[in-house]
C-alpha cells in the first residue's frame, strides 16, 4: 500500500497556508510523505477541503482550486505576493494560495508575475489589454 503525501507538500516545499511563502525549512520528508496521521500531526497541516475565502475592500478573494491550481501552474517564487494587491481592472482576479495572493489577468488568460501586478494595479486604465478587452466587449 503506497501512502499520499501531505497535499501541501510539493517539489520538496511545503506550501501550507499557514506560512508566509513555501518553504523547505519546515519539510520532514518522513513526515510529509508519511502516513495522513503523520502528516496532519504537523503544525503548519491545513485541512484543504475547508473553503478559504477572505473579504477584502475590493471584492471577494478566491482559494485557488486545486484543480484550477493544476491548469494555472503556479510557481510561488515568481507568482506568489505577501500582500494582498488591489485593483480596479474587471479582469484582474485575486485567488488566496497558500498563504498569499495569486493574481490571474483574464484578457491574458494567465498569473501575472509579480513584476506585472504593480503596473496593473496603478495604470490598469491605460492598460493596452484593458482597452482592448474593453472595446471587444462593447462591440
Amino acid at each position: 500500500m503506497s501512502t499520499v503525501p501531505c497535499p501541501w507538500y510539493r517539489n520538496g516545499m511545503c506550501t501550507s497556508p499557514r506560512l508566509r511563502r513555501p518553504s523547505s525549512s519546515v519539510v520532514s520528508p518522513t513526515r510529509c510523505k508519511g502516513s495522513e496521521a503523520e502528516y496532519k500531526s504537523c503544525r503548519f497541516y491545513v485541512n484543504p477541503q475547508q473553503p478559504s475565502r477572505e473579504k477584502g475592500r475590493s471584492g471577494l478573494v478566491e482559494s485557488l482550486k486545486p484543480a484550477l491550481a493544476q491548469q494555472l501552474r503556479p510557481y510561488p517564487p515568481i507568482h506568489l505576493l505577501t500582500r494582498r494587491p488591489e485593483s480596479r481592472c474587471p479582469y484582474f482576479k485575486v485567488y488566496s494560495y497558500s498563504g498569499g495572493y495569486l493574481i490571474f489577468c483574464q484578457v491574458l488568460g494567465r498569473l501575472l508575475t509579480r513584476s506585472e501586478v504593480g503596473p496593473c494595479e496603478k495604470y490598469w486604465s491605460a492598460c493596452p489589454f484593458y482597452k482592448q478587452a474593453s472595446r471587444r466587449g462593447e462591440g
